[in-house]
Formats: structure tokens, sequence, C-alpha cells
């Protein structure tokens, strides 16, 4: 799948826009300038990251926010690690954030019930999950008040994530 993004001279033309209000003219040379409709509609809705140069995923945040933090986790696992970070750079809601959770960010982790494909423990997340990112602060804000997480994993064909 190829991955479409802005180059440097479209970027340096649109980047004083206001992406909220644009004129009859800004929104024309963006029609004109931005082809591919999926990084079009990401601007106009979102605007763009002043660091990567792109339109951002969200109005809360920018896919390269995940892509700076690549490089500080790991499941131990290839597989699961690119198939995280592959629903990062895809996700454009904080409903939909999966993460790698470190053991030691858990506390009173509680076995429940042993079934047919696992051990299943419950366990409060002392982080909470991504709400937004601070680009103020350059961090992630988020939520700690709610426990209610459920992790679903569908049946992943011939083993593979890739498949999923």
């Amino acid at each position: 799948m190829e991955e479409f993004m802005l180059n440097d001279d479209v970027f340096e033309q649109i980047l004083d826009f206001n992406h909220k209000d644009l004129t009859e003219e800004q929104n024309l040379l963006i029609d004109k300038l931005v082809l591919n409709e999926e990084l079009k509609l990401r601007y106009k809705y979102n605007g763009l990251c002043k660091e990567c140069k792109q339109p951002k995923a969200s109005h809360n945040w920018c896919h390269c926010k995940f892509q700076q933090n690549f490089k500080n986790w790991t499941s131990g696992n290839h597989e699961v690690d690119k198939f995280i970070q592959k629903i990062q750079l895809k996700t454009i809601s904080n409903r939909n954030v999966l993460e790698w959770i470190e053991y030691d960010r858990l506390e009173n982790v509680e076995y429940l019930v042993k079934g047919g494909f696992g051990t299943i423990y419950e366990a409060i997340w002392k982080d909470g999950w991504i709400d937004r990112w601070d680009f103020e602060n350059n961090k992630w804000i988020r939520n700690p008040e709610s426990n209610n997480f459920m992790m679903v994993m569908e049946y992943a064909k011939d083993g593979s994530l890739d498949n999923i």
C-alpha cells in the first residue's frame, strides 16, 4: 500500500492557512495542490503538524507522536510490535489506540479464570489510556480515571498478526 505525503513545497504554501477558516482562494489552492483525498480531508479537519509537515491524524495528535516513541518500548515479539505500530499509525480516535503495557505499569494484578485460550487476570493500569497530545509540553495526556478496559484480539489467521 502506497503512503501519500505532502511534499515540502506544498507544506510551505499552506503552512500559514487557518484550516478551520479557509478562504475560497485557499480552498481552491488546497484542492489543486493536495490530490490525495484522505490527506486533504485530514488537513481540512485537523490542520498541519509543524514537526512532520503532514496533516494531523486528529485534532488531538499527529501520527509522528507515536513514531517518536517506537524505539522506547517492545513487547519482546517483533510481530506483535509491528502490529501495534501499524494500528497506532492508522488510528484517528483515542478510543482505538492500541499500546503495549509493561507489567510494572499495572497494580493489584489478580487472577480471574483460566480458559481454553489462556489465563485471564484483572489489574489497574497506573497510567491510563491516551487521551490527547499536549503540543505545548510535548507529552501524552492520559486519563487514569477510568479503569474499564477491554482488550479483544480477533483470531489471527494462520497465526499471523498481518491477517487480522
